[in-house]
């Protein structure tokens, strides 16, 4: 089956490179509304500020990956994309003080900072940086919260570096999510452990109370909780995946009204199993309907 014209044909050719099948390109109906990877990369680029130590720029010509909006994202390599704070968050952020409670984080700088000074847990002797979140902090449309930081995330302080992040941005250019440009980015764990091991229950839990004040903080309109500890701690429940993908589920803020939640696999497991992209396809199609629906 031919891919129908929904994406320009560099990003089409990136979408193949990474392994996403011809059903990720086809069988969407047309959106009104132009899709984030209309935005102009050259514009984005100019915009960013320039920072001590920051990777060189794209390579001329270069795509700037789908699914994270301009003023969220610094092209570092043609292909990938590097998250970073919006502009709000860019600033120094406010002084941390040590074993800050995530209630008394006012904004999500003050988070930021505190997560940074975080030694509730075994992982922050491990860690390289902690990896608080990065995104449209305004009320985004979209909550979107993984396991824990992979390997470029550790390294880089910012959420879905790397293969992952590049296929996050293909799957969501792909599905055609309504509102797509506006998207916050963070994970349950906010520190990786040496060599990526899964998080033990003691990890979410001490974990967990930043998430929930990022919430808060946020009132995103929709979660898209991405693997089973994800949704778990979204949602509160023992489920496993299989029996959470898609929604609408709910998750209920410590403030605020309950938010709809959406489950499906993570990137990092779509990478190793491609069977499983189909699946996601099919999450990820349920929710743009109800998104539209709304």
């Amino acid at each position: 089956m031919k891919p129908r014209a929904l994406l320009r044909p560099g990003q089409i050719a990136w979408l193949a490179e990474i392994g996403l099948d011809t059903h990720w390109l086809a069988a969407r109906p047309e959106a009104g509304a132009e899709t984030p990877a209309a935005a102009d990369p050259a514009a984005a680029r100019s915009q960013a500020p320039a920072q001590a130590g920051a990777a060189p720029a794209a390579a001329p010509g270069a795509e700037t990956p789908p699914g994270v909006p301009p003023e969220s994202r610094v092209s570092t390599h043609p292909g990938l994309a590097r998250v970073r704070a919006p502009a709000g968050l860019a600033q120094p952020p406010a002084p941390a003080i040590k074993g800050a409670a995530p209630a008394e984080c006012p904004d999500l700088a003050a988070l930021d900072a505190a997560v940074s000074a975080c030694s509730l847990c075994g992982r922050h002797a491990q860690r390289a940086l902690a990896v608080p979140g990065a995104g449209r902090s305004g009320r985004p449309h979209y909550l979107i919260i993984g396991e824990q930081p992979g390997m470029e995330d550790d390294t880089s302080g910012r959420p879905f570096q790397g293969d992952q992040g590049r296929l996050l941005a293909a799957m969501l250019a792909a599905a055609r999510l309504p509102h797509a440009d506006s998207v916050y980015l963070t994970h349950v764990v906010k520190c990786r452990a040496v060599g990526g091991r899964e998080p033990s229950a003691e990890d979410i839990s001490a974990c967990l109370p930043w998430l929930r004040r990022q919430i808060v903080l946020l009132r995103p309109h929709w979660i898209l909780a991405l693997g089973r500890v994800a949704a778990q701690a979204v949602i509160g429940t023992d489920l496993d995946l299989d029996a959470l993908r898609g929604g609408p589920h709910r998750h209920v803020p410590e403030q605020g009204e309950p938010i709809p939640v959406w489950v499906t696999h993570q990137p990092s497991s779509l990478l190793v199993r491609s069977a499983w992209k189909a699946e996601a396809w099919r999450d990820l199609a349920g929710l743009a309907q109800a998104v539209q629906s709304v």
